[in-house]
């Protein structure tokens, strides 16, 4: 039979079973039932019908368009909650078409349903000329989309990506691409254009060269609903057919240690998507704009200075060769930029604690102690192992509620015998006056310990107690930014009987949280 005369027949199938076809969500679930939805529109939600009772899920969650006709259903999420689609979240106002053997979370990563017509649409290419069928025929390439970790890494391989020893990578915004309406954020998904002349021709040389072409992208806004996924990834597959030239892309969705200048998606490319060839470090190179460069020229020669260092800090991370796009490309001469304020490698274990280092500590004693830093500093980690274990009180508003209850805490403590600790920030006098006041009228002495670490330490500090997903509250960069401004450093002059700094001592479970922790874990 012809391909002509096979896909007619199918074609009139198609059309004689469309009628009969009926659609149904099929529960993967136990105590979810089957789901019957109607030619046309379907509002899927938190009711009786469907038997869901999740606070997360909305009333009116997802509307699902059947068409029996076509064999597909069109969905948009109306929740506020994202829902999921073969494991990628779809958030809010997502649009995207559904076939027979799709998987639909009703919020992601809950309540999940197999989407399936009876009988089961024909796939068809009715769309593709004779020979265009044959060739797809006889081709067993196609480009591919994986998910990673619930969605927080997208990758999509294009037809004609070989593993290889030799990775040349590259950032996307502002590397291969720019706007083309001049502004530094794109305006939507189609403001985009090659960034100079000369990328695609490098690209494919390197490409004949043995080279494995990569892009490695932060795209937060997708996380955060300014950019649909869909939309996104068209924009990719228009970027990459441009181009001419194989290339597997690997999309940072969010923050984590998928996000550059963290390795997440180096360490996935090297693990899990070359085939189990080796990589070469020495042999490799990333190219990216956020290299830290300062803002340089006037007038209409003026150069932005760089959004961060994210780039070259994830090469610097991976142990690779870092250029920018007017080094890589243009052949310039290489630009100057701005090293980071904190070298994490130079920590070590081996810094004395103290500063003088004979701070002296007396068990019949009472006294109080006001330890001051920013969030990350070490100061709670400090209190508990080193001045709780000398017994004295921890008061921390965090855990009792409120600065009154610390003042309450420290005068029960003084008032029996027991010398106590106020383990908040205390940053600013203000903040520290009542407690020495309490010291005072107590006719105890009061000492400060300051924790000697910088404001870029700290955020690396916190950036690194988030990713081995302790219990400490997240501090936002917003929040971080106000008590740096606050800060004011004691003196004695506010009643202190001695100021004594104390260096942060990292201390470590394994080699692997030793090693995340001198990585480059800040953009800035």
């Amino acid at each position: 039979m012809s391909l002509a005369k096979y896909f007619n027949r199918c074609a009139a199938k198609a059309g004689s079973e469309a009628f009969s076809r009926t659609c149904l969500l099929k529960p993967m679930e136990a105590e979810h039932c089957v789901i019957r939805l109607n030619e046309g529109d379907n509002v899927i939600g938190r009711n009786k019908e469907t038997g869901i009772r999740d606070a997360k899920c909305s009333k009116n969650q997802v509307q699902l368009s059947v068409d029996n006709t076509r064999g597909c259903i069109q969905l948009k999420v109306l929740g506020v909650n994202p829902c999921g689609i073969n494991g990628i979240m779809a958030l809010h106002d997502t649009e995207c078409q559904l076939l027979h053997g799709d998987i639909l979370e009703i919020v992601y990563g809950r309540h999940p349903y197999e989407v399936t017509f009876s009988p089961p649409p024909v796939k068809e290419q009715e769309k593709q000329d004779k020979e265009n069928i044959e060739v797809a025929i006889v081709s067993n390439e196609q480009e591919t989309w994986n998910s990673v970790a619930n969605g927080k890494l997208i990758i999509y391989t294009s037809v004609g990506v070989k593993a290889s020893s030799k990775i040349a990578s590259y950032d996307m915004d502002g590397t291969i691409i720019k706007t083309k309406s001049g502004n530094v954020f794109p305006k939507n998904t189609d403001d985009w254009q090659i960034i100079f002349p000369e990328v695609p021709d490098k690209l494919q040389r390197l490409h004949k060269d043995g080279f494995k072409i990569c892009f490695f992208t932060n795209q937060g806004g997708i996380a955060r609903g300014k950019i649909k996924l869909d939309d996104f990834k068209l924009k990719v597959k228009a970027i990459v057919k441009k181009l001419a030239v194989p290339v597997q892309v690997f999309i940072a969705v969010g923050n984590g240690i998928y996000r550059k200048p963290l390795t997440g998606m180096w360490e996935h490319l090297k693990n899990e998507m070359n085939d189990n060839v080796e990589i070469r470090v020495e042999r490799s190179f990333f190219v990216g704009d956020a290299a830290g460069r300062p803002e340089t020229g006037k007038g209409i020669t003026k150069q932005r200075k760089d959004h961060s260092l994210a780039d070259r800090l994830f090469a610097s991370n991976i142990g690779i060769s870092f250029y920018t796009p007017e080094v890589h490309f243009l052949g310039k001469r290489v630009e100057q930029w701005n090293k980071p304020d904190f070298e994490p490698s130079s920590v070590h274990n081996q810094v004395p604690q103290f500063e003088p280092d004979d701070v002296q500590f007396s068990g019949d004693k009472c006294e109080m102690v006001i330890v001051v830093g920013l969030p990350g500093s070490g100061k709670s980690h400090f209190c508990a192992e080193v001045l709780g274990t000398k017994g004295y009180k921890i008061a921390n508003a965090d855990t009792l509620g409120s600065t009154q209850a610390c003042l309450s805490a420290c005068q029960r403590s003084i008032q029996a015998g027991q010398s106590c600790v106020v383990d908040n920030t205390n940053v600013d006098t203000a903040s520290r006056k009542k407690f020495i006041a309490l010291a005072k009228e107590s006719n105890i002495t009061c000492r400060c310990f300051v924790m000697n670490v910088t404001p870029t330490q700290a955020k690396h500090n916190i950036a690194y107690r988030e990713l081995l997903d302790t219990s400490h509250s997240t501090i936002n960069d917003m929040v971080f930014n106000m008590m740096k401004k606050k800060y004011q450093a004691p003196t004695l002059q506010e009643g202190f009987t001695s100021i004594h700094k104390v260096n942060f001592k990292p201390q470590f479970a394994n080699e692997q949280d030793e090693k995340l922790y001198k990585m480059y874990l800040l953009e800035k």
